[in-house]
């Protein structure tokens, strides 16, 4: 085997090498962004949660408010009017209240949807740095064996003695 086929071998390993390398850290990389789309849903499910919490406390204040004008104005403020509008902010504010928790759910969800592809990605990634890897040493040993390299046992017979790995056509004499 010749130098340069040794050359190419080397090469070929270490492409090999950096193949699989390369694999492992677009895997991590892959690793690193499922960790951060968990953190946004859990993060947007918070916002979401904070935000139903604060739609209970404007409803809150509303009922406090037309009770107090209710009564200032000399009104019963738990019949008539005064109780219809507070009925009715009830009912919006825990309207709005239900509907943020939900959307602190979907946040949720999809936040661990797009974990959950970062993760088969990064799978992905990693098997086919290791592919790569065995295509590139499979194309080589394939080359080196077809121009006489790895595996290659003939031998040819001349005048004056044998030599390995050479092949002649025609007769020699």
């Amino acid at each position: 085997m010749s130098k340069l086929m040794i050359i190419g071998a080397i090469a070929s390993g270490i492409s090999a090498v950096q193949q699989i390398q390369a694999g492992r850290a677009q895997a991590a990389a892959y690793r690193s962004q499922a960790k951060q789309e968990e953190l946004k849903g859990k993060q947007s499910e918070l916002q979401y949660r904070q935000r139903g919490v604060e739609t209970l406390r404007g409803v809150r204040q509303n009922l406090s408010a037309v009770t107090a004008r209710a009564a200032a104005g000399s009104m019963d403020p738990y019949s008539g009017s005064p109780l219809s509008l507070k009925n009715y902010a009830v009912k919006t504010g825990y309207d709005e209240y239900y509907l943020d928790q939900e959307n602190a759910a979907l946040a949720l969800a999809i936040g661990e949807v797009n974990r959950d592809q970062n993760l088969m990605a990064a799978k992905q990634a990693k098997r086919q740095g290791m592919m790569n890897a065995i295509a590139t040493i499979g194309t080589t040993a394939m080359t080196m064996s077809s121009i006489g390299g790895f595996g290659s046992t003939t031998t040819t017979t001349l005048p004056g003695g044998t030599l390995p790995g050479y092949t002649t056509t025609g007769a020699l004499s």
